[in-house]
């Protein structure tokens, strides 16, 4: 009998880095916030070490800026930021487009086409956007999938946490259009057009940058944040306290 793994526990600073970052994804802590440490652990439920050690590593990831004698503020993205991004996101979703048109089975295009027609009824019953951006998000982890390429899974996966974050304040505005160029590029994948599946998730990923930089406030340069306007922690109710855990 094969000896069981030791189960560990994880530790705190990992919850709170998980906790953080996904509010910074669906912008409850949004570009220009000013992060206090003491609040943002009374509100998580923890002691300030755990989010002192989180917040250095968001820095570290690109999330936040610590500046001296100012502390932790949100970072507000660069226009050249925003079109590294998107130049990475078109290189990485046009290839699986094009190799999940080669590859993909009846089951996978049948996969593809019923996300859009959750999405669609969704859309119609008017659910939360944070819903609409899941499906976003399964439907081109799916195309990911069908491609049947572990190297591209695995850096679209880690573009996805970005994705997220730069669609969270999108979803609504851009739903209908994006819905749409979504089935089409199902629909072309499905009936194994190569070149035009591709140009299809080219030209979405495209509208979506244009759409971003038409709505959303980019900076000129990664110098000063956005704003000492604000000093809180993550906005609304109190957030839930993390579970207890070793502080190391």
């Amino acid at each position: 009998m094969a000896r069981p793994e030791h189960i560990t526990a994880v530790p705190l600073r990992e919850h709170v880095y998980g906790r953080l970052q996904e509010l910074l994804i669906a912008r409850a802590l949004a570009p220009g916030d000013h992060l206090v440490e003491e609040r943002l652990a009374a509100e998580l439920g923890v002691s300030r070490g755990p989010v002192r050690e989180a917040l250095q590593r968001l820095h570290r990831d690109g999330w936040i800026t610590l500046r001296p004698r100012h502390g932790a503020f949100v970072n507000q993205p660069t226009r050249r930021q925003v079109e590294e991004f998107f130049e990475t996101r078109e290189l990485v979703e046009r290839s699986a487009a094009e190799l999940a048109a080669q590859r993909c089975t009846p089951e996978d295009a049948a996969a593809l086409l019923a996300i859009c027609d959750e999405a669609d009824a969704d859309w119609v019953r008017g659910v939360p956007t944070q819903q609409m951006a899941g499906h976003t998000a399964r439907f081109h982890r799916t195309v990911l999938l069908c491609a049947r390429n572990h190297l591209l899974l695995e850096f679209g996966e880690q573009l996805s946490q970005r994705s997220r974050w730069f669609f969270a304040p999108l979803v609504g505005a851009i739903a209908p259009r994006a819905w749409a160029e979504h089935r089409e590029v199902a629909e072309l994948i499905a009936a194994g057009r190569t070149r035009e599946a591709a140009e299809a998730m080219r030209v979405h990923v495209e509208e979506s940058r244009d759409s971003y930089l038409d709505t959303q406030l980019v900076a000129d340069t990664p110098s000063e944040p956005v704003a000492l306007r604000r000093t809180r922690a993550p906005s609304g109710s109190r957030a839930a306290p993390l579970p207890r855990a070793q502080e190391t």
